[in-house]
């Protein structure tokens, strides 16, 4: 592979399963060094067994400390950031009637203020290096499905984000994209609360509005990611890329 990304650092958050664990690999395989974050060590550890060049640092998106703590952490080990990708998120099938205070907050924690904070504490190493910001938003976000209502907002506001800050921070030589995934066969869908049938159902009801008639893999996100990343992408600001598999944006 083209090292294109060499010498380059980059963040990955939510990097020990999944989209965000490919990401790092792809990342690292076109010359970056890689950071990723989580908070299981265990497989974190697992993902930075992929590559040399990625190694990883527990810390919860949702803790302002563990934000600043992983900021800190890249500033004293290389001195610079060139790629944040805010892939953390959690996506919890919850119905309203069920979707209490709680339960707003935690997904909102994560997928929102999270990704908010850490990327306000990176703010000055990406404006050094002229960085990319790359985050990690979903096609739920336009096609909102039953059940899913604050984790679709939070994808939302994740894309509001993306376009707002791609125009704030395009002088500073910043670039802000969203990939927004489809169907990803990937941890999270053990991680929506349901049982194995009811995954099974959802699974069966979402492939109907997906033309390629089957889950993507983290690799098809991941790609499109590294692509965003990188210097092939110089003149991309303010984009969503959908990676679904002909699933309606």
């Amino acid at each position: 592979m083209s090292k294109k990304l060499e010498s380059k650092v980059a963040v990955v958050t939510g990097g020990s399963t999944g989209i965000g664990r490919a990401v790092a690999r792809h990342l690292a395989e076109a010359g970056a060094r890689v950071v990723v974050t989580g908070r299981h060590e265990a497989t974190l550890k697992e993902s930075a067994a992929q590559h040399p060049d990625i190694v990883y640092l527990v810390a919860d998106v949702a803790q302002p400390e563990d934000a600043a703590r992983t900021v800190d952490e890249v500033r004293r080990r290389y001195g610079r950031l060139d790629i944040l990708v805010n892939n953390a998120g959690v996506a919890p099938m919850v119905p309203l009637p069920d979707a209490k205070p709680d339960h707003v907050r935690g997904v909102f924690d994560v997928n929102v203020s999270g990704l908010i904070e850490l990327t306000r504490q990176a703010l000055p190493l990406l404006r050094d290096a002229k960085g990319v910001v790359v985050n990690v938003a979903s096609v739920v976000a336009d096609r909102p499905f039953a059940n899913m209502s604050v984790y679709a907002a939070s994808k939302a506001a994740v894309l509001a984000l993306t376009r707002s800050w791609a125009k704030e921070l395009a002088p500073d030589g910043v670039r802000v994209n969203a990939v927004s995934p489809g169907p990803i066969e990937t941890p999270i869908f053990g991680k929506t609360g349901l049982g194995p049938e009811q995954l099974e159902a959802m699974s069966s009801r979402i492939l109907q509005e997906v033309p390629a008639n089957r889950l993507g893999q983290p690799d098809e996100a991941a790609s499109v990611v590294a692509f965003l990343a990188s210097p092939q992408a110089s003149y991309v600001t303010g984009a969503q890329y959908t990676v679904g598999g002909g699933s309606e944006a």
